[in-house]
């Protein structure tokens, strides 16, 4: 069943700290890894992306298939360094 266009072009923002433990291991079970393998350098990223991008397609979705978040543009949140934090 296709999904809505709509939604295929939707931007979705990731927020790593916000995953719960099981959408941790569903991501790690897609790409096989452990989500840590992401910090790597050399490391090749879209399959962790798109892991990511169908467990939190799932909260509200749980159809959501790992095709259709193939169709979707991510914006991953980094945490800010504090400017008033000293540096080691």
């Amino acid at each position: 069943m296709a999904k809505n266009t709509a939604d295929m072009g939707e931007l979705l923002s990731v927020d790593i700290d916000s995953l719960s433990i099981e959408e941790i291991e569903t991501i790690e079970e897609i790409i096989d890894a452990p989500l840590d393998s992401l910090a790597q350098p050399g490391v090749r990223r879209g399959k962790m992306l798109r892991a990511m991008a169908v467990v939190i397609k799932r909260r509200t979705d749980p159809t959501f298939s790992i095709a259709d978040a193939g169709r979707l543009r991510i914006s991953i949140k980094q945490k800010k360094a504090d400017p008033s934090a000293l540096s080691a």
